[in-house]
């Protein structure tokens, strides 16, 4: 039987870089895109995957795909979806995107997602992956919001990883924590970036290697340098 994967977030940057690399291994893919302009484009330049419209803001689209979806067995579901919004709360100004749709893309859905479509993994004993950030760890004070939702994303990686040992699940469940990547989101914003194919060549070999914590590129140096010199590395990001 064919593995199938869904990836959110897939018509751009590292989603679109996951469905590329999925679909050329074989599997079936069933992605999304958040308006219908992005999922067309995507229909055209990629089209042996199955598409969808789902705006990640919108519970009904949340709830239209789990009905798509319907009973179907998923092998891996991965909540790459994300936005970061620059914020500053002692100088506002006007933002493209509010506190309440960064947060409900970048948190919110992957959990809701997660509970409608979760004995469409647990029937195949399937992989959860949650796509989240070294800022989730060493935060920048530029975009707050981000950072904690990212945070709270590693939160319940970890919480629901207790689930499945406390019930003695054969789902997996594991956190890819990106660096730096170089696509639209981060255009324009730091240096040292490494590449969509880089970082989605990077989540697919630790998801195949069952890794609770997939380290991707520099965020292996961040975890080695916070662990002997924590508040040195978070001061640093915090002037960022």
């Amino acid at each position: 039987m064919t593995e199938t994967v869904l990836i959110t977030g897939g018509t751009r940057g590292v989603g679109k870089a996951l469905v590329d690399l999925y679909l050329r291994q074989g599997f079936d893919v069933v992605a999304t895109g958040a308006s219908a302009n992005s999922v067309e484009r995507a229909k055209v330049t990629c089209p042996d995957a199955q598409w969808y419209k789902c705006d990640l803001t919108q519970l009904q689209d949340i709830n239209h795909l789990a009905e798509q979806v319907g009973s179907r067995a998923l092998t891996l579901v991965i909540h790459n979806a994300g936005v970061q919004q620059s914020r500053d709360f002692f100088h506002p100004k006007s933002e493209a995107l509010s506190i309440e749709d960064e947060t409900t893309i970048n948190f919110t859905s992957a959990i809701t997602l997660t509970k409608k479509l979760f004995s469409n993994i647990e029937q195949q004993s399937g992989t959860w992956v949650f796509v989240t950030s070294g800022l989730g760890i060493a935060p920048k004070q530029s975009a707050p919001v981000y950072c904690a939702n990212k945070a709270g994303l590693r939160a319940f990686c970890k919480s629901l990883n207790g689930q499945v040992r406390r019930h003695g699940s054969h789902v997996k469940v594991c956190e890819a924590i990106l660096p730096l990547v170089d696509t639209d989101m981060t255009r324009g914003r730091g240096t040292g970036k490494i590449s969509a194919m880089q970082a989605a060549k990077e989540i697919y070999d630790g998801v195949n290697n069952a890794k609770q914590e997939i380290q991707v590129g520099k965020v292996r140096l961040l975890m080695k340098a916070r662990a002997l010199f924590p508040n040195f590395i978070e001061n640093i990001m915090l002037k960022l």
